[in-house]
């Protein structure tokens, strides 16, 4: 059909990896695609194919839950500099041919840890309206979370502080270490004489590249405050706030509950900590605290991928070692995002003891919507999911004897019952898509001077019905897949 007379949009994502990939910006986009499919409009995506066994920059295409998705082969295999983690000439020329091939309305940039920064410039000159969400702080910090090697959080991109941060976790792309020194070039290919400098050269290269994408898009105003500070104007960027299936997943956690019940010890109190496990995210901190408050009754519960942090393993080790020792800490591992409500049906609460300016706070929100009270550090965004204590406890991020205290107070039942009284409702992936399918259409509109079909007015919702008959059909999937993996 003659693309001017399709109603919806041609809307691209791109992104470091794609469902059944794990990790919590996939997960944000398979439902944000999800949603503005729903809503009649087609979903196209890129992002790397990190397997084994298929030769650089080639790719391969297939459709997966109605998204055309791309996958590019990259391993990270070619960087010979710090430049070329913000600039790679080859994955730019890769997302190009993708953007060439594809029938597009508009890009919306999710990750560009393999693609560089400068695949955001490119797509401009394409005359193509560029969106960006900034679900970390990547393009500040190469290592993505601000967080130096001995710990220590850093509140700005300092070209010091980074040039000893980045020596010791990729020495062979710095200038004073690298064996191929004269390849040590800055991301405009010029002479690079220090570490600082490339430090410095990478960082002001990732700003003005970020400033070429025509929005710029964070979860939380604590993560947009970050990027303010760092140079870009806070009219450039707008908070939009992630969703949660809210309904869908409180109604599969409910039934699941119900058919539980009776099977969890009744002087067993677990505690979850969800999500990729990183010295960032502070589990190993909340372990010691765990076992300084000698609490009989309590089980730590952690649940989630445990990657190397580039390259160390000393946090995932010590953590395990732990483990071992202790059994009321039970490390079960990663998990698909399909689990979740049988995770948190087995959960008295779930933690979040961040230590970095948390962009979001995704985990802790899927509790609130679930019922589960929280336990939270005060860093970034996720002391208001606790509501001023009403939904649980918010503690300073380094207060290890606020976490025993916290940690005694939640096994006290009157209070985890007061907390699950409480009635908080994180917002919905519906709630979400509306806000970014309006910003579509308005960068359409700015960019292009089009006014695009839509089957609906952009960002009005569906009838309530409609709503009610979705959120029902998804939340009996969930218990589907939950039964039929436990025959």
């Amino acid at each position: 059909m003659d693309r001017q007379h399709r109603t919806g949009l041609d809307i691209g994502f791109i992104a470091h990896g794609w469902f059944p990939d794990v990790g919590g910006v996939q997960s944000h986009m398979r439902d944000l695609a999800r949603e503005l499919r729903s809503r009649g409009h087609r979903l196209h995506a890129l992002c790397l194919d990190t397997k084994e066994g298929f030769e650089p920059f080639s790719s391969r295409s297939e459709m997966i839950e109605g998204v055309e998705l791309r996958r590019v082969a990259y391993r990270y295999h070619d960087h010979r500099s710090l430049a070329d983690l913000v600039r790679n000439d080859s994955m730019e020329r890769a997302a190009m041919d993708w953007v060439d091939a594809t029938p597009l309305d508009v890009v919306h940039v999710h990750h560009l840890t393999g693609f560089g920064l400068s695949v955001l410039g490119a797509l401009r000159k394409k005359e193509l309206p560029v969106a960006m969400t900034l679900h970390d702080y990547w393009p500040l910090c190469p290592r993505g979370q601000m967080l130096q090697p001995d710990g220590k959080v850093s509140e700005v991109a300092d070209p010091e502080t980074c040039a000893e941060c980045l020596v010791q976790t990729w020495p062979h792309l710095m200038p004073s270490v690298a064996r191929d020194s004269e390849r040590c070039l800055g991301p405009e290919r010029q002479e690079v004489r220090s570490d600082v400098e490339a430090a410095r050269l990478r960082t002001e290269y990732a700003l003005r590249a970020l400033k070429t994408a025509h929005r710029l898009f964070t979860p939380s105003a604590a993560s947009r405050a970050v990027y303010v500070q760092a140079g870009i104007s806070l009219e450039h960027i707008d908070v939009v706030e992630n969703g949660i299936d809210v309904d869908e997943l409180a109604m599969a956690v409910r039934r699941l509950r119900a058919v539980r019940e009776g099977e969890q010890p009744v002087d067993e109190v677990r505690l979850g900590i969800l999500g990729t496990v990183l010295p960032s995210k502070g589990a190993l901190e909340l372990v010691h605290a765990f076992q300084a408050a000698r609490v009989p009754d309590l089980t730590l519960e952690i649940h989630g991928d445990m990657p190397s942090y580039h390259g160390d393993t000393a946090y995932l080790d010590e953590l395990e070692r732990i483990a071992e020792q202790d059994p009321r800490i039970r490390i079960h591992g990663p998990y698909t995002h399909d689990r979740l409500p049988e995770i948190l049906a087995g959960l008295d609460g779930v933690a979040a003891p961040s230590r970095w300016c948390e962009v979001f706070g995704l985990t802790v929100r899927e509790a609130r919507a679930a019922g589960l009270p929280v336990l939270v550090s005060d860093a970034g965004a996720l002391a208001a999911v606790a509501d001023e204590g009403r939904a649980g406890v918010v503690v300073a991020a380094e207060d290890h004897q606020g976490w025993i205290d916290a940690l005694k107070r939640f096994t006290d039942y009157r209070s985890r019952a007061s907390w699950r009284k409480h009635k908080t409702m994180p917002r919905t992936s519906r709630d979400m898509m509306l806000q970014l399918e309006r910003a579509y259409v308005e960068l359409i509109q700015e960019v292009r001077g089009e006014v695009p079909v839509l089957e609906h007015a952009a960002g009005e919702d569906d009838p309530e019905s409609a709503g009610r008959a979705r959120r029902e059909a998804k939340a009996q999937g969930l218990l589907s897949r939950f039964f039929d993996r436990n025959r």
